[in-house]
């Protein structure tokens, strides 16, 4: 029983600690740079994430104006 108990607090832990750094976006975009998977950057006052590898793709909504890099972070 100790031993769930233990696991459990730890799983909670870690779910509660990788979920504050979700959507943390300190850096603004700069389309001189070459972002990878699961870089975060701030555009347009919305922080927004990189689901693969791309250079001066503007952030935005998925699939339009060419963006197949980024998707909105939401918490």
């Amino acid at each position: 029983m100790r031993i769930i108990a233990f696991n459990l607090i730890i799983a909670l832990s870690f779910f509660t600690i990788s979920c504050k750094k979700k959507c943390d976006c300190t850096q603004a975009w700069d389309s001189s740079i070459t972002y990878v998977k699961d870089d975060l950057v701030t555009y347009d006052s919305k922080c927004w994430k990189a689901v693969a590898q791309g250079r001066a793709i503007e952030p935005g909504p998925w699939l339009h104006n060419g963006n197949d890099i980024w998707e909105e972070c939401k918490k």
